[in-house]
């Protein structure tokens, strides 16, 4: 459980502030990787709930969020989508979700907040069924030697600490393909955003 006085709820509201933004930039392709979902989905760091409009109506939806400060949100959220809401307080290295019950999980720039992505990452592969999706889109270390790998680096300790863990320099892709995973496809995109260390992003699709 996360529940810093000043983090929580500065992340929560700025979350909130930059739905319509987030989706604005990710929704085609979002709604293009999540493709048919089924009926129920794993949401893993669900934030303040910008995945559920992707959702059909009555979906159940296990959202992972540590952050308290989260959790009225994304109640107001799965209410206005039309989503059964199960919210589980516990951070992604403990899905407490049995072995194998799952079909799908969902990420979108969640494993660059964990001190231990591939312990995440291994998780997700557990709660999977054979043949389950986990989709994950996330920001990347940019290019060694580009000026954006360079102001990530300038910037990284005080993004860290504001946006709960956050770390600009990592190395997701890696993680994925040495997660164990039966198939792992990355596409490697730039987002036009005004965020500029989160520039270089991937979008993962990976077959347990």
């Amino acid at each position: 459980m996360i529940d810093h006085p000043v983090r929580g709820p500065l992340n929560a509201w700025l979350l909130d502030a930059l739905d319509g933004y987030m989706h604005l930039k990710y929704g085609s392709l979002k709604a293009r990787l999540f493709g048919v979902v089924p009926a129920t989905v794993v949401d893993l760091g669900a934030g303040s709930g910008a995945n559920f409009r992707y959702f059909p109506p009555r979906t159940r939806v296990i959202a992972v969020e540590p952050n308290v400060h989260m959790h009225a949100r994304l109640q107001r959220k799965a209410a206005q989508h039309g989503l059964a809401l199960e919210l589980h307080e516990a951070g992604g290295e403990t899905i407490t979700l049995p072995d194998a019950t799952v079909d799908f999980v969902c990420a979108s720039l969640v494993l660059c907040t964990v001190p231990d992505p591939a312990r995440v990452v291994a998780e997700v592969r557990r709660v999977l069924r054979p043949g389950g999706r986990f989709v994950a889109i996330e920001h990347v270390a940019a290019p060694a030697g580009s000026g954006i790998a360079a102001f990530q680096r300038a910037v990284r300790r005080p993004w860290r600490w504001v946006f709960e863990g956050c770390e600009l320099c990592n190395q997701t892709t890696g993680v994925l393909r040495a997660a164990g995973f039966h198939a792992v496809q990355i596409e490697p995109f730039r987002l036009s955003t005004v965020f500029l260390p989160l520039r270089y992003q991937i979008a993962a699709t990976c077959i347990a």
